[in-house]
């Protein structure tokens, strides 16, 4: 009785969410769109233009790289930070594990606005340099500055994720191993890459996927430190389903969901399987 209660709700939401994928792959094979008022079956067919546009190409570039990226780097300078909180007093290790929490407890609108200010050449860094006898700095002055200024928005909100979960996993490994690796003469480094990470596959699995799913579905950073979203240096994917949307291509931005949903399914499927194999099979 009391596992039928625990499942039914875990039904309920899953048979809704199979539903709206099911809908929306239903409107993305449609011709919808402002000029054309009455949805008409055309398969593929949205797919292809969606494909060809120049929106599109530009968006799904964006979503990638800063993914890729953030994954990478994000979980690297995580996993090196969370080792060097594990040695730290509880009491300083909850101040700077609450630090490096900080830019994710707050809106992505709010941390967005914050650098748009920074990176404003008259009030930001650009003021700063101009008065310190440097050259008056702009971060969004280029393409190529303006996706490393956007990477680094982020990396600053993102990676206390991987912080956190390595920490965690770090912190559940026996510490009698740990102290026997002590006694040993083993140092910091040494108990770092032998000890904890080998037993923190678990960290890394959530931090991975997490990394990758705040950063691929990533909205509001862009679009407020880009202006709007039509801004080719910055464009993701869930701001050209934004923008097909507020422009009433219903089946476009119907077709750029679908594609977004199999993409983070691809990645996203196969840490979870993985993981129900390891803890969930295995006890």
């Amino acid at each position: 009785m009391q596992l039928g209660l625990m499942v039914l709700p875990t039904l309920f939401f899953s048979a809704f969410l199979i539903y709206i994928v099911a809908w929306n792959l239903w409107l993305s094979t449609l011709n919808w769109s402002l000029l054309h008022s009455k949805p008409s079956f055309v398969g593929f067919g949205t797919y292809a233009a969606v494909f060809k546009g120049l929106f599109f190409k530009v968006s799904i570039y964006h979503s990638m790289i800063f993914s890729i990226g953030l994954v990478a780097i994000g979980d690297a300078v995580g996993l090196l930070l969370a080792g060097l909180l594990y040695y730290l007093p509880n009491t300083q290790r909850a101040v700077y594990l609450s630090i490096f929490l900080y830019p994710i407890a707050i809106s992505m609108a709010t941390n967005g606005l914050i650098w748009d200010w920074l990176f404003n050449p008259e009030l930001g860094f650009g003021w700063l340099t101009s008065h310190i006898g440097l050259p008056r700095l702009n971060p969004l002055a280029t393409a190529t500055s303006t996706t490393l200024s956007m990477f680094l928005v982020e990396f600053w909100a993102y990676t206390g994720l991987a912080v956190l979960f390595y920490l965690a996993s770090f912190m559940s490994v026996d510490k009698s191993i740990v102290e026997a690796a002590r006694i040993d003469g083993a140092g910091g480094s040494k108990i770092l890459f032998r000890i904890l990470v080998p037993n923190s596959m678990n960290g890394f699995i959530v931090a991975t996927a997490l990394l990758f799913l705040f950063s691929f579905r990533m909205f509001s950073l862009p679009f407020v430190i880009g202006g709007g979203p039509t801004n080719l240096d910055l464009m993701t994917l869930v701001e050209y389903v934004y923008y097909q949307f507020y422009t009433e291509f219903f089946s476009e931005s119907a077709a750029a969901s679908t594609i977004i949903t199999a993409i983070a399914a691809a990645v996203i499927i196969p840490y979870a399987v993985y993981g129900i194999r390891k803890w969930v099979m295995r006890g």
